[in-house]
């Protein structure tokens, strides 16, 4: 019953950040709110424990959300980005090598830590791997914590002020509180998300609460057993459980150990913001995939929480979403070979101060 009190006034604190948030029109402004409000709390020591059942649930929402952008038009026109997946690749190694470069010189923070705190994402992958090569798992939860906080504040902002490159995109403002949807999708849409978490974890899956129901809402979408979407009230609980899950990279840290974490999160978030907006400005021009579509496929802040801003922009989710899966995968599959290359048998595990 204690915990239960915990994680419900976690959620309080978040929903107040939020709705903050959304009042000052800040761009996704109850994931952003969520964030800034628990975060100071974690940091003086107050528990904003998060629980992991609710979070899979509102991230397996978020996959129902951008399966439904796999829409037969959109499947027609997958060909046309192998290019940008192509570009991705590219990406991944220059901002791997240029932050390598940051965590062992400005970091200060042994190889194996750097190694995965240059990685870009996925976020709880990372974290996973990491330590069982040898990185300190509060230095990574700093760095791609702080990267995260960095990312989700000034994306959107971005977006919201650059737009496309024709003009700034707007945010929906609107805010239904409605839970209206035939039964019928409900049950087609509830079963792709438990289904798609359960079996997406069994197969592992990368990023499998995500991935797994994004795959079953896409082929029940494609074959137009559905239309539907989940309603715009659980995905603004999905924000909140969410923003305020990225807390607990914080918990009881010091200024100091904030600040350093910042150095590091911060110029890798500035290496991966600047190529990314590089990468995205040439696919553009060559590629004629639009500039907000194109940085937020290529940025690093997450695959929940990028296929969360690209459906609150009204962007392309099924391109958004494909490109950080396979952004995920690459990092899955040549960080495991790499890494104990780099690694010298005899090295020890720096942590960041």
């Amino acid at each position: 019953m204690a915990q239960f009190f915990l994680y419900f006034r976690t959620l309080i604190i978040g929903a107040l950040g939020g709705l903050v948030g959304y009042l000052l029109n800040f761009p996704l402004g109850w994931l952003v709110g969520a964030m800034l409000s628990t975060i100071p709390c974690a940091m003086a020591g107050v528990r904003v424990p998060t629980h992991w059942g609710l979070r899979s649930l509102m991230i397996g929402t978020i996959g129902l959300m951008a399966g439904a952008a796999f829409t037969p038009a959109v499947i027609g026109r997958a060909g046309e980005w192998a290019f940008s997946l192509a570009g991705v690749a590219i990406y991944c190694l220059i901002i791997t090598a240029i932050g390598l470069f940051i965590c062992l010189k400005v970091g200060k923070l042994d190889r194996a830590t750097a190694a995965f705190s240059a990685a870009p994402g996925g976020l709880s992958e990372i974290l996973v791997l990491g330590p069982s090569y040898g990185a300190d798992v509060r230095s990574l939860s700093l760095v791609h914590g702080m990267r995260l906080t960095v990312i989700l504040v000034i994306v959107p902002i971005v977006i919201v002020w650059v737009g496309t490159g024709n003009g700034p995109t707007q945010m929906n403002r609107t805010l239904d509180l409605s839970l209206a949807m035939p039964i019928k999708d409900y049950a087609i849409l509830g079963a792709c998300l438990i289904v798609g978490v359960i079996g997406g974890k069994k197969i592992r899956l990368p990023g499998s609460h995500l991935t797994g129901p994004l795959i079953l809402s896409a082929i029940v979408h494609y074959f137009g057993l559905t239309h539907s979407s989940p309603p715009q009230l659980i995905v603004v609980v999905a924000q909140i459980v969410i923003g305020t899950s990225v807390a607990q990279f914080f918990n009881n840290t010091t200024i100091r150990q904030v600040l350093g974490g910042l150095v590091v999160g911060g110029g890798l978030t500035v290496l991966n913001l600047g190529v990314a907006s590089l990468f995205a400005l040439a696919f553009q021009t060559w590629l004629g995939i639009p500039f907000a579509a194109g940085l937020i496929a290529l940025v690093p802040g997450g695959l929940p929480e990028m296929s969360l801003i690209s459906i609150a922009l009204g962007l392309d989710a099924a391109f958004v979403s494909l490109h950080h899966l396979f952004r995920v995968v690459l990092v899955l599959v040549f960080l495991p070979i790499l890494v104990p290359l780099w690694i010298p048998k005899t090295e020890g595990v720096a942590l960041l101060r």
